[in-house]
């Protein structure tokens, strides 16, 4: 409910809000005890608060080091000049100081004064408190309270004037109170009308207002009849009418004179202002709004609907809007304008109820906001640039972090054997070329620590390397971890991803274990190599990028083309660079080294004293042929590291699984029974990716039973490496 003024009239004090609210600079009124009366919305603002906020305090809680003999000086100053400008600092919302520039003016009515203070002066604003501060000395009125809980009546000698000149001399003063008062001064139709009107206050708890005719003698003029208005409202504690206050004023000239005052006002105020009644015609608009629109002042109010400026909201909107206004006062919301040329703009709406003499209406005041909406259309471009930058780096660093602690610079790589000195002289040859490269070579023998060299010798080496590991991704997920996915494209697709050929955009990708993709996985890497070019899964934007490929396989990826389970044309896209990585058994020569090199690290890992290691123990390891390569090295030498208990690594519980085929079969050059069951069922496996049971399974393949073919694995000591 709109906060009326005790110093006006309800329609007046409906004409004053209005005013303030249209006071881009903002304004505060005060009574004499340094009560805040009204803020208007822009005061309020401006310091932080709501204006329903600082109805509830005083001058003193914003200005912290006014005192109480400070602010009635500057009071008194004000009823001597009737004007007064200042500078102070004044409290935000926020806690931090506010130095302010106020002009204040002094509004007197009666025995009541109110002062009212704008943060800057501007002609609208200051011909706004002329009009107000005219109309409040105009007005000859008289305030009273009535006490209804603990009794007792107290009014101005203003409202005694307006009266009779004297209390009728039956009425004791407890028996005294607004309608014992006024039960003579009104006829009985009206006084039992008034009866009813404040027991509605009290239900209600709202304020009204009462015109009633008083009739007077007088020997030289005979009865003479005056219009009084009578102005109350509620003084609510705990949620009960305590007390009634108001005002009683003169109805007459003032009224008229008034409205003048406000017309003129609006219609020199910079927002665009009009007037909709409830037929949603226009029944005045303001010079500003004639001359954005481009129409005469009487085409505006000569028959215009509301419908023909506003290009946003049908007639139906517009009866949903009169009653949001009627029950809430004020509302704001955003629309679209429309000039005489057909033209249009954004502008807000600030929709306030007016009720003028029962005429019913929508005061609207509309502000253009243009520029506003450019600059939220680039920050939302601006933010949706940093959100998209954000959610690629917030990827690539997540692949980073699983980088962090690997070594993977060139130099560092351990070898001492020719053979694989040549290959590390290709990678020279190769890196800072941009040839895709086909790392070949068994599992655990380093292939993704060549894939790093070639990446960190090329151009490319101060952008990412993202890896993908082909045989740990899915049918379902591959597409998404390479191309990535928009909402909504799949059942859990919550939001936009990312995919890795997105973040390797500038630097490289390592596809591990490429032979793995399914051959319709393989057609679309087969597009991104040649073309540059793809969609997220879901959705229809052609990204582009420029990556290094590197692919590695354990497989033979040209047998794989005979068998037409691997694309020929991928192939050949794949290994314009092939390289062969030697397995450990071809570089035995590079073991002590590596063996060094794991004991130390893990030693330190688990802050054991380890130095040496038994020659014997040396040779045991370099007779072995680690068929998982170095990976199944480091395996053996840190498990003899947690294991050991002296300065000497201990390998005295290390049991090969099985020894080397190869190695037992030379001594005679014929393999055992046993060996070649081995070896075949090793090849099943691998024909069948290490898949054990199922229709695709090695077990149907070698034509037992799954169990059976779990026994002989683990008897014979196969696992996969």
């Amino acid at each position: 409910m709109t906060h009326h003024l005790p110093f006006l009239d309800e329609n007046a004090s409906a004409f004053f809000e209005l005013l303030m609210a249209l006071d881009e600079k903002g304004t505060l009124c005060l009574n004499r005890n340094g009560d805040i009366l009204y803020a208007n919305k822009a005061f309020a603002d401006h310091l932080g608060y709501t204006p329903s906020y600082l109805l509830n305090r005083q001058i003193f809680d914003l200005e912290e080091e006014l005192t109480l003999l400070e602010f009635k000086k500057r009071w008194n100053a004000l009823e001597k000049k009737g004007s007064l400008q200042l500078r102070h600092s004044w409290k935000a919302a926020s806690g931090k100081l506010l130095d302010l520039e106020l002009e204040g003016h002094l509004f007197e009515a009666g025995a009541s004064a109110v002062s009212c203070w704008r943060l800057t002066s501007t002609d609208g604003g200051t011909y706004t408190l002329q009009a107000a501060k005219s109309f409040v000395k105009a007005q000859d009125a008289g305030a009273w309270q009535w006490d209804i809980v603990g009794g007792g009546f107290d009014a101005e000698a203003g409202f005694y004037d307006l009266l009779s000149s004297a209390l009728p001399a039956d009425l004791e003063e407890k028996k005294r109170n607004l309608l014992s008062v006024l039960q003579g001064e009104m006829r009985h139709e009206h006084f039992q009308q008034l009866m009813k009107r404040v027991k509605r206050l009290q239900r209600e708890q709202a304020y009204f207002s009462f015109t009633f005719t008083r009739e007077t003698e007088s020997e030289d003029l005979g009865v003479m009849l005056r219009q009084l208005k009578l102005y109350a409202e509620p003084v609510v504690n705990n949620q009960i009418v305590t007390k009634i206050r108001g005002l009683l004023m003169p109805c007459g000239e003032e009224e008229a004179s008034f409205d003048l005052l406000a017309r003129e006002a609006l219609h020199r105020a910079d927002a665009m202002i009009c007037w909709i009644q409830p037929d949603c015609s226009l029944s005045y608009a303001n010079r500003s709004l004639c001359q954005r629109l481009g129409y005469a002042r009487d085409e505006l109010e000569g028959g215009m609907e509301i419908l023909d400026i506003d290009a946003e909201h049908t007639r139906d909107q517009w009866e949903d809007i009169w009653d949001r206004v009627n029950e809430e006062r004020t509302i704001e919301l955003e629309s679209t304008l429309k000039t005489k040329a057909d033209r249009v703009f954004p502008v807000a709406f600030y929709l306030n109820y007016l009720d003028i003499q029962g005429e019913k209406l929508i005061s609207l005041s509309a502000r253009d906001i243009t520029e506003r909406r450019r600059k939220e259309t680039d920050l939302q471009q601006a933010l949706l640039e940093v959100k998209a930058l954000s959610e690629q780096l917030e990827a690539e660093n997540v692949y980073l972090k699983e980088e962090v602690s690997a070594d993977y610079n060139f130099e560092n790589i351990i070898t001492q054997s020719p053979k694989y000195k040549q290959v590390l002289e290709q990678i020279e040859q190769v890196a800072p070329t941009e040839a895709t490269v086909l790392i070949q070579g068994e599992t655990g023998t380093g292939k993704e620590l060549l894939a790093h060299a070639i990446h960190n010798l090329s151009p490319r080496k101060d952008r990412s390397l993202v890896r993908v590991n082909c045989a740990a991704l899915s049918e379902s997920l591959i597409l998404s971890e390479l191309f990535g996915h928009e909402k909504g494209a799949f059942t859990g697709a919550t939001s936009r991803k990312i995919g890795r050929f997105e973040l390797a955009d500038g630097g490289s990708l390592f596809l591990d274990e490429v032979g793995e993709v399914s051959l319709e996985t393989q057609a679309k890497l087969l597009r991104v190599i040649q073309e540059g070019e793809f969609e997220r899964l879901g959705g229809m934007e052609t990204i582009k990028v420029d990556v290094r490929l590197i692919a590695a396989t354990n497989r033979d990826l040209k047998a794989m083309v005979k068998e037409k389970s691997f694309r020929e044309d991928l192939y050949y896209r794949l290994s314009v660079f092939p390289l062969h990585n030697p397995p450990l058994r071809e570089r035995k020569e590079d073991i002590p080294l590596l063996v060094q090199h794991f004991m130390q690290k893990f030693a330190k890992k688990n802050g054991k004293p380890i130095e040496h290691i038994r020659a014997k123990d040396m040779q045991r390891l370099q007779q072995y042929d680690f068929p998982g390569n170095i990976r199944e090295l480091m395996n053996v030498v840190e498990q003899a590291v947690v294991l050991s208990r002296s300065h000497t690594l201990d390998f005295s519980y290390w049991r090969p699984a099985k020894a080397n085929p190869v190695s037992e079969a030379s001594a005679d050059g014929f393999p055992t029974l046993e060996e070649i069951q081995r070896q075949h069922i090793i090849d099943a496996l691998e024909k069948t990716r290490w898949r054990v049971t199922g229709p695709q399974g090695a077990a149907r393949l070698l034509g037992m039973k799954g169990q059976t073919l779990f026994s002989k694995m683990k008897r014979l000591g196969i696992e996969r490496q």
